[in-house]
């Protein structure tokens, strides 16, 4: 693996540390042919699928961190690891000191969540009553609530959508919604999995803009997405993942020197870093 942190300042302790992570699935087998099938079915037999393979690596406080990776690379394991969704095969993973798949209700008032293409939005009520759930969901005191949701509400630009129901929403407007949503109980770290997806330019830059700026407040932000721009914009470090094995961990600049100096792009550079490993 190659590494390049050298010039990252961040908080002195780690908020998020892996060490060793692997993950196996069992996955049926379907069969070639329908012979093949009818005898799978009455007598299954599995595969495992090896998704993470010794994955490590610490986030500071304060920190933003892009997860760089193919389909299939890993990236969304890793998350739903680190948010204690799943139990890791073997390893051992902490978030502000405690496993989250040992402690979830602790680690969940702690963290943000939002993978691309799903939603917390209520579906046929409208955008403030989402809020309001939350709010009760987290234990908010009214001030709080109040204070956090006018902010979010004026950072993302979304107070004329508060009265109209979820359904009505274009794909835009809902992962503005669902962005202030995953931030509304001020949570130290956030996991963020493709939340551009989809997106038009304009609806993208708005939430780079956001992103910047609760990353100023010292929000840890751990970012995986496809849209390299959002990770250059955004990230302070890049790790890079391919088959569930991490390649580099370190700074852009550090990513550049070893894919072949000056590029345009991050990008670019991850083209360029794929090739020359033959990986692509």
């Amino acid at each position: 693996m190659f590494t390049n942190v050298s010039n990252i300042t961040f908080g002195d302790d780690p908020v998020i540390t892996a060490e060793g992570l692997t993950k196996h699935f069992r996955v049926r087998l379907d069969g070639d042919d329908f012979r093949d099938r009818m005898r799978l079915f009455f007598r299954p037999e599995y595969r495992m699928v090896k998704a993470l393979d010794g994955v490590s690596f610490t986030v500071r406080s304060g920190e933003s961190v892009g997860y760089i990776g193919l389909n299939g690379a890993g990236k969304s394991t890793t998350i739903k690891l680190l948010c204690g969704v799943l139990v890791p095969t073997s390893g051992r993973v902490t978030v502000a000191g405690i496993e989250p798949h040992r402690h979830r209700t602790r680690n969940a008032r702690r963290i943000g969540l939002m993978m691309g293409q799903r939603t917390q939005l209520l579906w046929d009520l409208p955008v403030k009553e989402s809020f309001t759930l939350l709010g009760k969901i987290y234990d908010l005191t009214a001030e709080t609530f109040k204070a956090n949701k006018d902010r979010l509400v004026d950072a993302l630009d979304i107070e004329p959508l508060m009265e109209t129901p979820a359904r009505m929403l274009s794909l835009g407007q809902k992962t503005r919604c669902d962005l202030a949503l995953t931030f509304l109980h001020n949570p130290a770290v956030v996991y963020l999995d493709e939340p551009t997806i989809g997106l038009d330019v304009f609806a993208r830059e708005r939430i780079r803009e956001f992103l910047q700026s609760e990353k100023l407040r010292g929000v840890t932000i751990f970012l995986a997405s496809h849209d390299l721009n959002d990770l250059e914009i955004v990230a302070d470090r890049v790790l890079l993942i391919h088959q569930g094995k991490i390649l580099f961990d370190g700074t852009q600049a550090g990513l550049k020197d070893i894919a072949g100096g000056q590029l345009g792009s991050l990008e670019d550079t991850v083209k360029r870093f794929y090739r020359e490993a033959k990986l692509g």
